[in-house]
């Protein structure tokens, strides 16, 4: 699922790079992992997702300590 979720990541802070259709699919992509097994993820991860910090949620996959938001997580 990881895999899944880094691929739609990198599709998505890329998206100048590719096509309308690819971000689109990308971003039901996450809300369909987060509806179906949001539960099962890392709570950070899943905050990321949940607030459309797609940047920062791909960032902490590599490894990364991204900066804290306004929510300060």
């Amino acid at each position: 699922m990881i895999d899944i979720i880094t691929e739609s990541l990198r599709t998505i802070v890329s998206s100048g790079k590719g096509g309308q259709g690819d971000l689109i699919s990308a971003l039901k992509q996450l809300d369909d992992i987060l509806e179906s097994n949001g539960a099962e993820l890392d709570a950070r991860l899943r905050h990321f997702l949940q607030n459309r910090s797609y940047e920062k949620a791909l960032l902490w996959i590599e490894g990364g300590t991204p900066e804290k938001g306004i929510c300060q997580k």
